[in-house]
């Protein structure tokens, strides 16, 4: 079996020497005591042959690594420019077979393996040597230890390894935008100034963290010191207190510029003629001996500023008092006055419908409280019940609550849908009384909506995905949103 060795472990090349292999080896089920070393060494490095090929000019063997080195492409043994090739099998067989001492056997290493088996065991011998290789910045720990030895070295021995802080109990700190490692070496200062650090008060001597320490003296009732003006003795919190209070602070009149203690100062501002007034009128400052001088003509700005506040004041109430006209009046309800007798009104005036005493069917319509307008031109109707195929919705005159009128005549004053689809229009002959495959069922919701400028009506069954237009003459006239009840049982909301 072939065997491809890479020869390289964490600090040298290997090699095996003669000495290592072992004299008994085992070749066709014989026991070979002592074997030849011209058989299995390399005549250029004189070591045991590493991945041996052989050349096809004189068929001798040598290392492979042994040929590459050379960096030429002519034998090392003969000279000549030729192809090399894998060993022969003999001595392929013959190296397998045979059992090695381990490289590092002088280190301690009493472990023996087949040829094939060696290079593996080498690069995973507890007795090979590695730098340890942990870094703290640039800086590099290049200690060489055992491979069994150098996680022990690396977790407890090395000055590079990671640290925990026993104060702060942490591994990394961030300074400037970058992550630096506690290693042993950063441990030891960084210990001495962590902020987690106990040291002790220098007054009171108690047990304190290093961060705590400022806040701490502002507090300490034995960090004592002498106030500058009486000498007497506070903590340094009370004496902070103390020093704007004290009766013998010195404090300068704002008026007379005279120099006074402060218990005397209290009593020096109620008499002193240059200290300063406000006028409750103009609010400005005005010097106590010129105070009575102050005539009601000096305050002329104060009154007009005072009147121009009441002025604004007044002119705000009139914008939120428009507001809310302009929200009740986008409200919309039906009207108890615009309505057939026989339709009756939920309290809140958005609910319509015919009671089951209501006489034979016949056109009763229900009208919005206003006209529609810019700020009513779209609303909503949840139909509740609908009875009759006569049902309808949409928009009419006010004239048709007092006269009957015939629908199949142009001028009937009304723009509206049937529950069966028929379309109503007061001016165009084409869509009077004609069908369409718009229809009305009980809890379907209807969204109509008016185009002034465009002169439409456009109704939508958002329910069963249906929409109609319808054209209108608006220009003139006044038209109410409606809805037309013939049956009892028919019920129509308005969904604000």
């Amino acid at each position: 079996m072939q065997k491809q060795f890479e020869g390289q472990n964490d600090i040298e090349d290997y090699f095996i020497e003669i000495e290592q292999v072992q004299s008994d080896v085992n070749f066709n089920n014989k026991m070979h005591q002592n074997v030849n070393p011209y058989d299995i060494k390399c005549p250029i490095c004189l070591n045991v042959y590493l991945d041996p090929i052989s050349c096809d000019s004189c068929m001798n063997h040598f290392c492979k690594r042994c040929h590459q080195q050379k960096q030429s492409m002519k034998c090392p043994l003969c000279n000549r420019q030729v192809e090399t090739r894998k060993a022969f099998p003999l001595l392929r067989q013959l190296l397998s077979q045979l059992k090695i001492k381990c490289h590092h056997f002088e280190q301690g290493c009493r472990e023996i393996t087949d040829y094939d088996s060696y290079d593996k065991h080498v690069k995973q011998c507890d007795f090979s040597e590695e730098i340890c290789g942990l870094m703290d910045g640039k800086l590099q720990c290049n200690v060489v230890k055992f491979k069994k030895d150098i996680q022990r070295h690396r977790i407890y021995e090395c000055s590079y390894r990671q640290c925990e802080c026993c104060h702060c109990h942490k591994l990394v700190i961030y300074t400037y935008q970058e992550f630096y490692q506690f290693s042993n070496f950063k441990l030891q200062t960084h210990e001495l100034k962590c902020d987690e650090a106990l040291t002790r008060c220098p007054k009171c001597h108690i047990q304190i963290k290093i961060k705590d320490q400022s806040s701490h003296l502002q507090i300490c009732d034995q960090n004592i010191d002498n106030c500058t003006h009486c000498r007497g003795e506070y903590s340094l919190q009370q004496l902070l207190i103390h020093q704007n209070e004290c009766p013998l602070r010195p404090i300068c009149c704002v008026g007379c510029s005279q120099s006074f203690t402060l218990s005397v100062y209290y009593i020096h501002q109620t008499k002193c003629p240059k200290f300063p007034q406000i006028c409750p009128n103009c609010n400005k400052k005005i010097i106590r001996e010129q105070f009575q001088n102050h005539t009601f003509n000096d305050c002329l700005i104060y009154i007009k500023t005072s009147h121009e506040k009441d002025i604004q004041n007044l002119i705000k109430k009139q914008q939120m008092l428009e507001i809310e006209l302009t929200k009740n009046d986008k409200i919309i309800k039906f009207s108890n006055r615009f309505k057939d007798p026989e339709i009756f009104l939920n309290l809140n005036k958005t609910v319509a419908f015919v009671k089951n005493i209501a006489t034979k069917k016949r056109d009763r319509f229900v009208l919005f409280k206003n006209p529609i307008s810019e700020l009513r031109k779209q609303w909503k109707f949840k139909c509740k019940q609908v009875k009759s195929s006569w049902y309808a919705v949409g928009i009419t005159e006010l004239s048709t609550l007092h006269s009957l009128k015939r629908y199949q005549d142009i001028g009937h004053g009304s723009y509206l849908v049937s529950s069966n689809g028929t379309m109503y229009n007061n001016h165009k002959d084409d869509q009077n009384s004609k069908e369409s495959d718009f229809s009305i069922n009980t809890n379907d919701i209807i969204v109509i909506n008016v185009d002034f400028e465009a002169g439409l009506l456009e109704i939508i069954n958002t329910t069963q995905n249906l929409s109609l237009e319808i054209e209108a003459d608006f220009e003139g006239k006044e038209f109410f949103g409606c809805a037309c009840l013939r049956t009892a049982g028919d019920e129509i909301q308005i969904i604000q």
